[in-house]
């Protein structure tokens, strides 16, 4: 059974991407209820990932923020863009939480979804916060 979906979305990808429509409404609305946006057409699975990573970052925002404040040098969190904000995030989680996720799959990951969804600008920035954190909480590995 493939993971990939029409233009080469695995099924990670897919459930980053959901979580990070969610959160981004979250951080913009201040609104924590609702179901997830594109949730109709999306797979199990994705759908499955997606909930691990908001239950995550949920859980954990305290010392995510913290980490992403100490990498993201001259830059407070609150005025980073809310994508990149919400992006680096679901990065630093799955960096703290998911020892599994290659580091070069969960830095190269966020890139490509900041690139999508933001910026080139916005794509370098998390590129560079979290090699920052991949190195403070995996010890560069």
């Amino acid at each position: 059974m493939s993971h990939e979906r029409k233009g080469g979305t695995g099924i990670r990808r897919e459930g980053r991407e959901l979580a990070l429509k969610l959160l981004y409404r979250e951080e913009v609305t201040g609104i924590e209820d609702g179901p997830i946006p594109d949730i109709d057409e999306a797979r199990t699975e994705a759908l499955a990932f997606a909930d691990e990573i908001v239950a995550g970052v949920r859980a954990r925002h305290e010392e995510i923020d913290r980490l992403i404040g100490e990498a993201s040098e001259h830059w407070e969190i609150p005025r980073m863009g809310a994508v990149d904000r919400t992006v680096l995030r679901i990065g630093a989680f799955e960096l703290l939480c998911v020892p599994g996720n290659p580091v070069g799959v969960v830095i190269n990951e966020a890139v490509e979804i900041a690139r999508k969804y933001s910026s080139n600008e916005g794509s370098r920035f998390v590129n560079g916060v979290l090699d920052h954190i991949a190195h403070a909480v995996r010890d560069g590995s």
